[in-house]
């Protein structure tokens, strides 16, 4: 593996960012292109299988919490949860705001 199955600052800031414009965006349409580029993320990146499990699951939390939902605040503290996860197994935390 090229960095031992950890994400990166770089890699995590783009996640983080990405699911932040999804669970802002109006409309699950407007969302769908911040959550097929997590998606193809959590497919592609080289990171062990826990931390593939848990990018599978900031995906499906993200798409729940995109646009108008119910229970909307549930969701985002679930999106938070995970990158939570994704954040304390991320190498060179220092590089992270």
């Amino acid at each position: 593996m090229r960095n031992g199955g950890q994400l990166t600052g770089k890699e995590f800031e783009e996640i983080k960012m990405l699911a932040d414009k999804a669970v802002s965006a109006h409309n699950k349409k407007s969302a769908d292109p911040f959550i097929k580029r997590l998606d193809f993320m959590q497919r592609t990146l080289d990171i062990e299988p826990y931390k593939r499990y848990v990018l599978a699951e900031l995906v499906s939390n993200v798409s729940a919490a995109a646009g108008r939902v119910r229970d909307k605040d549930h969701w985002i503290d679930a999106v938070n949860q995970s990158l939570f996860k994704l954040k304390s197994s991320t190498e060179d935390m220092g590089d992270i705001k």
